[in-house]
């Protein structure tokens, strides 16, 4: 068994480890099935030809979950297994989740869990968990959530796949740190009428996007954006634009 403490309500928790939504968002984004008792769950992986189906034997809001493992297509000594979550709450705003997978050598289960249980405590504190994907594409995943939440004016999940050490190069502005960066773009994502991505790229731990940005007070503009991704989580961000229009607003 492992202990987990969580700086977030018991509630918020358990629907991460109880619906269909919460799973998605720190184990693997592929979940279908039902999450209601008797119901069953399949899990794939992107970029892998695995799929893991559980049981849901009990799902008691919101305290427990328990699931039978049925089947895992490349460890079948999944099968059988129980996997379980308890939930108590010690004081408002924090519980403490047990976690236990009985029925095998706990070692050899125990980074995968380390990992996915990191990112079940990064989404219910933060809003935004490290759930499966195929690293090759981790890049260009990154980049794409972090454009589609500032450009839908969600600058607060946009911030978020900002690391604490970011480093940007941009023409004009120097931001000595990741808010000062973020409020940057709050403040000017603001002036967005209408962004246009007309290219994508990504490669290993770098991407590429290329978009049109039109601002009532500035106008059209194309901005070729490059990100260095590591750990999901945006290091470091490099601007490429035409700042003519921009120079006299400093």
């Amino acid at each position: 068994m492992r202990e987990v403490v969580c700086r977030a309500p018991r509630e918020r928790v358990f629907a991460a480890v109880a619906t269909l939504h919460g799973l998605r968002g720190w184990w693997t984004p592929i979940v279908t099935g039902s999450a209601g008792v008797g119901g069953e769950l399949a899990f794939g992986f992107e970029g892998l030809d695995e799929v893991i189906v559980a049981r849901v034997e009990e799902a008691s809001a919101p305290s427990a979950v328990r699931w039978t493992c049925l089947e895992h297509s490349s460890a079948p000594e999944w099968a059988g297994t129980t996997i379980r979550f308890d939930l108590s709450e010690t004081r408002p705003e924090t519980c403490v989740l047990t976690f236990g997978h009985a029925g095998l050598v706990a070692a050899d289960v125990a980074p995968g869990w380390d990992r996915f249980l990191a990112s079940l405590t990064r989404l219910v504190e933060n809003g935004v968990g490290e759930p499966y994907r195929d690293v090759s594409n981790e890049a260009l995943d990154v980049a794409r959530a972090y454009h589609a939440a500032w450009t839908g004016k969600d600058f607060d999940t946009a911030r978020r796949y900002l690391a604490e050490d970011l480093e940007t190069d941009v023409p004009i502005n120097t931001y000595a740190t990741r808010d000062e960066f973020a409020d940057a773009v709050a403040r000017f994502g603001g002036l967005a009428d209408q962004v246009d991505l007309l290219a994508e790229f990504g490669s290993g731990t770098d991407a590429l996007l290329l978009y049109d940005m039109q601002t009532q007070p500035f106008g059209t503009f194309r901005v070729a954006e490059h990100f260095s991704v590591a750990d999901g989580l945006i290091r470091r961000i490099r601007h490429v634009h035409d700042t003519v229009a921009l120079r006299p607003a400093g």
